[in-house]
């Protein structure tokens, strides 16, 4: 048997990044998961290292599964975004609040319920 492509995206699986917007908009669509996490670590890190961006928008309200391993991409980038002085905003899914309210860590992200805020 073959051995799995690491670097295989799941079907349904999505990052789309909107820089024609006033701020940085970073779309995920899909799992949100131990093999999906590092791509939307590398897409927030590059956003907020760019010092053009005062503001980063995630939004994850296409996000249908987010496990251990998102949260910590999202916590961390929270932290990282801090440290620069950089905005960012989470607009979750229903399956993103759930994990955020479960772990009680809502204090710790900026969350917003409107995409478009």
């Amino acid at each position: 048997m073959p051995a799995a492509d690491q670097n295989a995206t799941p079907p349904g699986f999505g990052i789309t990044l909107d820089t024609a917007a006033a701020e940085p908009r970073v779309v995920v669509t899909g799992e949100l998961d131990l093999l999906t996490s590092p791509q939307l670590q590398e897409t927030l890190a590059g956003l907020i290292a760019d010092e053009k961006s005062h503001r980063v928008v995630a939004d994850l309200t296409g996000v249908t599964f987010f496990d251990s391993s998102a949260l910590n991409v999202v916590l961390h980038a929270q932290r990282d975004a801090g440290e620069r002085h950089v905005e960012l905003e989470v607009v979750p899914s229903p399956a993103v609040s759930r994990v955020i309210e479960l772990t009680g860590v809502a204090e710790h992200l900026s969350v917003s319920e409107d995409p478009q805020s």
